[in-house]
């Protein structure tokens, strides 16, 4: 699998001259509803017999948009990139989300990184938008296609417990305290990384970009390498 780091400007130029079917979104904890937009890009690819991508987006837009300074993912960019990857994409674009991609049109953003990448099919979520001040969505998506340069397919809203699964879903689940009921949403327990100080693992020190669980006793599993501990976190 091949990683690219895409920052944007009136010159850049990025490879992928072969045709290929890419998904898009932001993807933050690659939940159950990302999961089903991924694996159907997946078989799309296989059908066609072309390369899977996909292009995900970094920092969140609301860091740019709305300067929020002290903004915490469920997976920051590391971990969405393993998880990602787990599901065979041949190639990952990740765009920087800086001012000037921001104010970029949404027929811009079509000539330049789907038709410009040769994207010959995308697979994005109902929500999906794109484009200065969110022109673009999945309604008009279609229309920038040039005549058929590329299809598109459109993942419905998924729903469990008669609830829209979403990356704003389990961050409130996790600020909250609920992480019981996260692996209905995201499909497994919340992880986060860090370092454990001393024998007895008295304390974790973990990337602060992480969201972490209201003040509280949580039951935890440990992995360091290949030996896993059962314990309590407070």
């Amino acid at each position: 699998m091949d990683i690219e780091y895409m920052t944007h400007s009136l010159d850049a130029v990025f490879k992928m001259n072969e045709p290929h079917v890419m998904a898009l979104g932001f993807f933050d904890g690659v939940h159950l509803g990302h999961q089903s937009l991924l694996q159907q890009a997946k078989s799309i690819a296989k059908e066609m017999g072309l390369k899977f991508t996909v292009m995900t987006f970094d920092p969140h837009p609301d860091e740019i948009i709305k300067r929020e300074t002290d903004r915490r993912y469920i997976t920051p960019l590391d971990s969405k990139l393993e998880r990602i990857s787990a599901f065979g994409a041949d190639k990952i674009f990740v765009m920087n989300f800086n001012l000037p991609f921001a104010t970029l049109p949404a027929d811009d953003f079509i000539k330049k990184y789907i038709v410009g990448l040769h994207a010959k099919h995308v697979v994005v979520g109902f929500d999906f938008s794109f484009g200065y001040k969110a022109q673009g969505d999945v309604d008009s998506l279609p229309q920038y296609s040039n005549g058929g340069l590329f299809k598109v397919t459109v993942i419905s809203k998924k729903t469990r417990n008669h609830q829209k699964i979403s990356s704003t879903l389990i961050r409130k689940l996790i600020r909250d305290g609920d992480v019981h009921l996260i692996p209905h949403y995201l499909g497994k327990p919340y992880e986060i990384r860090g370092c454990l100080e001393g024998m007895l693992m008295k304390a974790l020190y973990t990337d602060r970009k992480y969201i972490m669980p209201k003040p509280g006793l949580y039951q935890v599993e440990i992995l360091s390498g290949t030996k896993r501990t059962m314990g309590l976190l407070r």
